[in-house]
């Protein structure tokens, strides 16, 4: 299992936030890829937005919003 996948797979077309992700993770499946420290887990996302495989955007609070791409569906 690598990090592109665990990510990858938790993500989906509607937006959610980084924290919400972790969560979604778990902490189980975060420890296993080494994605425990938040530095590691927003850098894989920014990463997979780079790759174009995922977009961010700001939410209404001020979170950062992650979701799939139309091409990585």
């Amino acid at each position: 299992m690598s990090r592109e996948s665990v990510l990858m797979g938790a993500l989906t077309i509607d937006p959610t936030s980084t924290s919400d992700l972790y969560e979604r993770v778990g902490y189980g499946v975060l420890a296993s890829v080494g994605l425990i420290p938040y530095h590691s887990f927003r850098g894989e996302l920014e990463k997979l937005k780079a790759a174009g495989v995922v977009r961010s955007d700001t939410g209404e609070d001020g979170s950062t919003m992650w979701y799939l791409t139309s091409e990585s569906e």
